[in-house]
């Protein structure tokens, strides 16, 4: 649990605890080891949301789609990207996910590890589901080398803003969390 834990951090942490280039190689190469399995498993949780999700809302909404979906595409990778940008401020990270102000504790929790720096998300496919939410596929890499290829999640129209969503998320933490069983504020 200890490794799914440690590549959430670095997912989510901001400039707070930016890591240093003098880290041991030995402590990234096992980062970069329990990575890929630890991404798959928050990449499934994230799926199994996302999919839930789209078959709740295709029932009422079939075929909608934003009035201009090119500039929602557009909204919604830049958003997801900077949301997942270890240079980004955890303030500026909560104003891009869905119930940030609540979720906030969450994110400056994993601000503090000091592995920060070394994940991030590129998007790669944004579907609609409808007119107020998307699944968005992306890739996670780990110091610049692709871990996951295809992790997927949600985002959604919040306040006129696309945003990556809270179930994605706290779907991602509570992985983290595993049978520890420890309640993640603003998830629960």
């Amino acid at each position: 649990m200890r490794t799914v834990s440690a590549l959430l951090a670095l997912m989510l942490a901001g400039s707070a605890a930016a890591c240093s280039s003098s880290k041991s190689s030995s402590s990234a190469s096992s980062s970069a080891s329990a990575s890929a399995s630890a991404s798959a498993s928050a990449s499934a949780s994230a799926s199994a949301s996302a999919s839930a999700s789209s078959a709740s809302a295709s029932a009422g909404a079939a075929n909608s789609v934003p009035a201009d979906p090119a500039a929602a595409k557009t909204e919604i990778t830049t958003n997801w990207e900077k949301f997942f940008d270890p240079n980004t401020p955890i303030p500026d990270k909560a104003k891009l996910l869905q119930g940030g102000d609540v979720l906030l504790p969450a994110l400056q929790g994993f601000s503090q590890d000091p592995r920060v720096g070394q994940v991030q998300a590129k998007v790669s496919d944004v579907g609609f589901i409808d007119a107020a939410s998307a699944t968005v596929t992306y890739s996670l890499s780990l110091q610049g080398n692709v871990v996951e290829p295809s992790a997927t999640g949600q985002a959604v129209l919040d306040n006129g803003t696309w945003k990556v969503s809270r179930s994605t998320l706290c779907g991602l933490l509570t992985q983290a969390a595993g049978a520890s069983g420890t309640p993640i504020p603003g998830c629960s």
